[in-house]
């Protein structure tokens, strides 16, 4: 069972493949054959595979070595189960291959390749080759070394401006003038202005040119971004209209679309899986895959994962807990952005009883990918002893067990994952389908959403990174009173519960949702804040008043001084008016008497409870009209609608009589 040829490439492999039906029956009847978790035990993924001796001997600049040497340089090598270096791709090839780098599991195949651009100058590209090798070896001066992602972004974008100086006649970065960037950008903006990170990534490049100029051959004579940095050249940090820029939150009313389309998708898959166990639905059915899509969801919305968080969920990575009489669930998963590693994430019990239908969902999947491991593991048996010198065995062909290998290595790593999916674009996983299994990608979980929101009725088209921002939004609504959660009770369990106190309660949570949760707070205090100081914008309330007297107060910037003051102001809404009190104040009995906030000098009333006191006021009137409870409650009533007559009037309103 020798495969004919085997080559690497971006487009997968290329094979004839045994019968996966054979490995399966095999393994069926092999009751001592290895768990997938213990495979994953016995080799621990990429800090196994990767070729560490091999790579840690090549140089850390490529400067000052001949051509023919230069070339021959590492860029990135595996090792197989028997410690044997393999070679992926060298600093010559046209593409280097980055797989092994990658450690989130949601990126595209076709994006863990650079390929470098060939209709350029080779002065151009090979200076460009030398900027990003020394970039990956030794990272920028005070920065960690960029991801695999980073350096796909930097390469995809920047070949556009080393198309753009070759169409200028500019065939080394040393000929390279201030007005080709000027020119650059003029062209890059023509029309529809680019995002910021856009415009960043298209210069990345330039920059590592700039950076590294002791690396390059034909280093620039002139500083690109003048006296500042290239954040500072895109406009990176510059002050921004209210709202632009950032991540679009979901609608409460599309929030509850979705949610309630999710759990009734998930109310019914039990019977959906029942029959597909039964055989009347192929194991890989597209209607199936609509149990993933709401999961996916109802994971990222209600907990705040980011979409590689979310993808790196497997099997049974959850768990729950009594601390002080309450009850904790918990999700485990691996966070790739800051590297922390292994985290926890807060859950609501809804989300840990979807994973548990979503693990039910993927058991076909995880067949198949153990399957395919065992495929692979017999096709690398199947192949010649490689040469003592480490050369292909197969003479002519690329290392066939370089992408045997590397996929082995993925199978490995994900055939415990929940979040899975079928590549019809990647080759054949020895399967009679041509096609493999994959966890899903970051575009894919896209889409995903995107048909959840079609069926579920809604005009939106949700994103992955809207469900995190949308999590933490929500979050600071409802601790400002503003909002109750749509779509789950309390996440973070207890009002009183202070995001100190419940990060405390787990040290392996992921402290960068709970700056995204205090940042989402800020922005919501500095919204309503917002207006207290607009001249025409009448207020009530004994803080209101003291608002409404520093008003002639001067400042150089609204947005400076709104942001200056909204962490020093603790907000809290009780529905007709907004609470500043700290220490001292009326102990909560506000909530119940609005009458008490009026002249509170802890309280500001603005236009966003007017219909609020209309209505109070409305129904003073009531009760001054009833006249067989006594003088006391007359006395009461009368009061109370002096009190909410000047909170209108206040606030500009006619009472009504």
């Amino acid at each position: 069972m020798r495969p004919r040829q085997c080559r690497a490439g971006p487009n997968g492999l290329s094979f004839q493949p045994i019968s996966m039906a054979t490995v399966i029956a095999h393994q069926s009847l092999s009751p001592d054959a290895p768990s997938g978790a213990d495979n994953i035990r016995e080799l621990p993924g990429r800090k196994t595979r990767r070729a560490y001796e091999l790579l840690a001997a090549q140089p850390v600049s490529v400067a000052g070595l001949p051509a023919q040497e230069r070339n021959q340089v590492v860029i990135t090598a595996i090792v197989d189960d028997h410690g044997r270096e393999h070679v992926v791709s060298r600093f010559g090839d046209s593409q280097w291959d980055l797989q092994s780098e990658f450690k989130v599991r949601n990126r595209p195949r076709s994006q863990q390749f650079l390929n470098w651009p060939q209709d350029v100058s080779p002065a151009l590209l090979e200076d460009a080759q030398a900027a990003v090798y020394a970039w990956f070896r030794r990272g920028k001066p005070g920065w960690k070394k960029p991801s695999a992602s980073t350096l796909f972004l930097a390469v995809a974008n920047g070949a556009d401006i080393l198309r753009f100086l070759e169409r200028r006649g500019v065939l080394r970065f040393d000929q390279m003038r201030a007005i080709h960037l000027h020119d650059f950008m003029v062209e890059l903006q023509a029309g529809k202005a680019p995002a910021r990170s856009t415009i960043r990534y298209r210069l990345e490049l330039i920059e590592a040119i700039r950076v590294f100029r002791e690396d390059v051959q034909h280093p620039l004579t002139f500083e690109p971004w003048g006296d500042g940095t290239l954040a500072s050249f895109v406009g990176d940090g510059e002050d921004e209209d209210a709202g632009s820029g950032k991540t679009p939150i979901i609608p409460p009313s599309v929030q509850e679309a979705l949610f309630a389309h999710a759990e009734a998708v998930l109310r019914g898959a039990p019977s959906l899986l029942d029959a597909r166990d039964a055989g009347e639905y192929l194991p890989f059915s597209t209607r199936l895959a609509g149990i993933r899509d709401a999961v996916l969801y109802l994971v990222e919305v209600s907990t705040g994962m980011r979409n590689s968080e979310a993808a790196g969920i497997k099997n049974g990575a959850w768990r729950t807990e009594v601390r002080n009489g309450v009850t904790f669930h918990w999700i485990t998963t691996t966070e790739h952005k800051t590297g922390k590693g292994l985290v926890d994430f807060l859950a609501p019990p809804e989300a840990i009883e979807a994973l548990k239908v979503l693990q039910r969902w993927a058991e076909p999947y995880q067949a198949r990918l153990r399957a395919e491991a065992a495929y692979l593991e017999a096709s690398l048996r199947d192949l010649p002893a490689p040469s003592d010198q480490g050369e292909p065995a197969l003479e002519g062909l690329a290392d066939p067990r370089v992408a045997l290998l590397q996929r082995l290595d993925v199978v490995r790593i994900t055939q415990d994952s929940l979040f899975l999916a079928l590549d019809a674009r990647n080759g054949s996983d020895g399967g009679d389908s041509n096609s493999s299994v994959t966890v899903i990608t970051f575009n894919a979980a896209v889409r995903a959403l995107k048909r959840l929101a079609t069926q579920a009725g809604v005009d939106w088209s949700p994103a992955n990174h809207q469900c995190r921002r949308t999590f933490a939004w929500t979050v600071a609504q409802s601790r400002l009173g503003r909002r109750a959660l749509v779509f789950l009770k309390w996440q973070l369990k207890h009002s009183s519960m202070s995001m100190t106190q419940l990060y405390a309660a787990n040290p392996r949570q992921d402290d960068a949702l709970y700056e995204d949760l205090y940042q989402e707070i800020l922005d919501s205090r500095t919204e309503v804040m917002s207006s207290w100081f607009d001249d025409d914008v009448p207020l009530a309330g004994g803080a209101g008043k003291k608002i409404q007297e520093l008003r002639g107060m001067a400042a150089t910037s609204r947005k400076s001084l709104l942001t200056h003051v909204a962490p020093h102001v603790n907000i809290r809404g009780n529905g007709h008016s907004w609470c500043l009190s700290e220490q001292k104040g009326c102990g909560g009995e506000g909530l119940y008497d609005a009458g008490r906030c009026a002249d509170c000098s802890g309280a500001v009333i603005d236009g966003s409870h007017a219909e609020t006191w209309q209505n109070i006021h409305l129904q003073n009137l009531e009760l001054l009209n009833i006249k067989d409870c006594g003088p006391g409650v007359i006395q009461r009533a009368e009061r109370e609608v002096a009190v909410s007559e000047k909170v209108l009037l206040d606030l500009g309103l006619v009472p009504a009589t």
